[in-house]
C-alpha cells in the first residue's frame, strides 16, 4: 500500500467534507481511494517554478517542492496564510529552506511578500502555479495578467465562481 499525508482544513461553516474528515478519519487510517489523477503537474519545459500557496492550498505545491528539491530543480514556494498559527506543514517547510518564502496577513508579522510586484514581470522559463481560497486566487491571477499563455497554471478548491477565472486545464 502507498502512503499518503493529507492536509484538510478543518472548517466548520463547509459543506461537510472538511467536519467529515476531522471526525472520522484518523493518522493511520486506511482508506479506499481512486487511482490518483493529475490535472496540476509540474512543467518539465520550465527554467524555474514559483510556487504560490494561499492558505492550506499548500498541500499540493508541498509535494510539489518536495520533488522539486529532490530533482535539484530551480524553484521558490510563496505561502501565504493568516498567521503563524494558521500555518500548515510547518516543519516540511522548514525543511525546504531556503527556497521558501512567507507572507502572514497579521499585521504585527514582519513576513511579507508582495503579491503585485513578485508577479508584476516574468522571467523567461518561469512557471507560476496557484492554489488557495478564491479570493487569492483572483488577486494572483490579476497580478499575473501580463505573463505569457500556458505559464500560470491553476488548483481550484471548488469550482470558479465567474466565467472569467475558468480553469484553462482539465477538470481535478
Amino acid at each position: 500500500p502507498m502512503n499518503y499525508l493529507i492536509g484538510v482544513k478543518h472548517e466548520p461553516a463547509s459543506r461537510g467534507g472538511s467536519a467529515a474528515m476531522h471526525r472520522r478519519v484518523k493518522a493511520g487510517d486506511l482508506l479506499a481511494i481512486s487511482t490518483p489523477r493529475n490535472s496540476f503537474a509540474l512543467r518539465a519545459e520550465a527554467s524555474h517554478h514559483l510556487l504560490l500557496a494561499g492558505g492550506i492550498g499548500l498541500t499540493p505545491l508541498l509535494a510539489m517542492a518536495q520533488q522539486l528539491a529532490m530533482q535539484g530543480d530551480a524553484f521558490t514556494l510563496c505561502v501565504f496564510a493568516r498567521s503563524r498559527a494558521h500555518l500548515a506543514f510547518a516543519d516540511a517547510l522548514a525543511a525546504l529552506a531556503p527556497h521558501v518564502r512567507l507572507h502572514f496577513d497579521d499585521p504585527a508579522a514582519p513576513e511579507k511578500i508582495d503579491l503585485a510586484a513578485l508577479l508584476a514581470s516574468h522571467a523567461p522559463g518561469m512557471h507560476a502555479y496557484l492554489c488557495g481560497p478564491s479570493g487569492f486566487m483572483q488577486a494572483a491571477r490579476r497580478a499575473a495578467a501580463r505573463w505569457p499563455e500556458g505559464s500560470v497554471h491553476l488548483e481550484y478548491f471548488a469550482a470558479p465562481e465567474a466565467a472569467e477565472d475558468a480553469h484553462s486545464g482539465e477538470p481535478f
